[in-house]
């Protein structure tokens, strides 16, 4: 398995993490690898919250919820090119509901990600954010995600 540091969207998906944990909102796991279990591979990031770790409510989301960041290369037919943020509630056996789309863009910055999975945590629905993640923060990601999908 590849190290999550030699990952290009690793610095993205830790700055996110940073985020939630700064606003007291601790995941449980934080994971960014290559998912390669369909025909053309993508990037993947998920975060999982639960209510011990990340003080979501329990009443809501009693097994916790999971954050989804997913780049596509663009060569899949059912998916456009580019970052898409989607989130879904936890089983009991770990598994997850069907992820339903964070509406945020895919780049946008970790507070603003933050601010909107507390709304959702606590009142269900996620608040619609639209700050994008400063550009000399995300051209660097940005630029290693290209050269990634180039390979």
């Amino acid at each position: 398995m590849t190290s999550i540091h030699t990952l290009p969207h690793a610095p993205y998906i830790e700055a996110v993490e940073d985020a939630l944990t700064e606003a007291k909102m601790l995941p449980e796991q934080t994971d960014a690898f290559v998912e390669d279990s369909y025909d053309v591979p993508y990037l993947r990031g998920v975060i999982t919250l639960t209510p011990e770790t990340s003080d979501i409510p329990d009443d809501r989301y009693r097994h916790g919820l999971i954050l989804i960041w997913d780049w596509h290369t663009g060569r899949d037919k059912y998916y456009d090119r580019g970052p898409v943020w989607q989130w879904a509630r936890l089983n009991e056996d770990g598994s997850n509901r069907d992820p339903e789309p964070l509406p945020v863009p895919g780049w946008v910055a970790p507070a603003m990600l933050t601010a909107a999975v507390a709304t959702l945590a606590h009142t269900g629905a996620p608040t619609p954010m639209r700050s994008l993640w400063h550009d000399h923060l995300r051209a660097p990601i940005e630029a290693a995600i290209a050269e990634w999908a180039a390979s």
